[in-house]
């Protein structure tokens, strides 16, 4: 990236550098941050390596901000790991406190209320060679998830968890088969779904209309009125094949 653009950074005096402090901070979509004492000698957007840095404006500035707003929303949604939006967070707000200083506030409200985050071209990474795709990681569970079935176990979980109910058996998203028993109450309600009866032994799920089929979720941590113990071994009196989970 050779292109040299015009540059807004901090030129007056009132919001000039002392000493050794950087007059323009180049910063990557990722939040990571690069100084420079001598910004005239850079381009507008430069690469190092995979990743590629652009001179902070109040431009940029509002993009980068409404991103942090997505990735608020992910991580509320539980779609984005809390830590990781922490890490996100602690690095904004970095740059946030940079600009402030260096711009204003004003000049800052002003662009993220005139911002169109859809037509503004973020900085790219441009590929230096050809280059070995990496292997896709096994899909979970978890990638399915949506937050309408998160809010539907929440509204049942105190429920459940005060008759016996692990929390474990309601909200985790692990495992890659549809029957791991990583594979929590959360992971098999569909969109339209509804929560009929709860008890002990399992959960009741209404499907949409016109069917309204109803399927139950057994805890498998408890004894099922269909399972007899004879001589201490567990058998199932009916449909001895039927595996945990989901079932008519």
């Amino acid at each position: 990236m050779t292109t040299a653009l015009p540059e807004q950074c901090a030129k007056s005096s009132a919001h000039a550098p002392d000493g050794d402090s950087p007059s323009c901070l180049f910063v990557s979509t990722s939040l990571a941050t690069w100084t420079t004492t001598n910004p005239e000698q850079f381009a507008r957007d430069f690469q190092i390596s995979d990743m590629v840095y652009r001179r902070l404006d109040p431009e940029y500035y509002a993009w980068l901000r409404s991103r942090m707003g997505i990735a608020k929303k992910a991580a509320t949604a539980r779609h984005l790991p809390p830590a990781a939006f922490e890490d996100l967070r602690v690095r904004f707000n970095a740059v946030h406190d940079w600009a402030v200083r260096y711009f204003g506030e004003l000049p800052l409200v002003a662009a993220t209320r005139a911002l169109r985050a859809g037509d503004y071209k973020p900085p790219v990474a441009e590929a230096e060679g050809p280059r070995v795709p990496a292997p896709c990681a096994r899909k979970t569970a978890a990638d399915d998830l949506s937050p309408k079935a998160m809010a539907l176990v929440d509204s049942i979980s105190e429920q459940a968890l005060s008759l016996g109910w692990k929390r474990q058996r309601l909200y985790s998203a692990g495992g890659s088969r549809v029957f791991d028993p990583e594979r929590g109450f959360v992971c098999f309600l569909k969109p339209g779904d509804r929560i009929g009866a709860v008890t002990l032994q399992s959960i009741e799920v209404i499907h949409p209309l016109p069917s309204e089929v109803r399927h139950r979720f057994y805890n498998p941590d408890v004894d099922q009125p269909w399972v007899k113990k004879i001589d201490g071994a567990a058998q199932k009196s009916e449909n001895p094949s039927c595996p945990p989970g989901i079932s008519r």
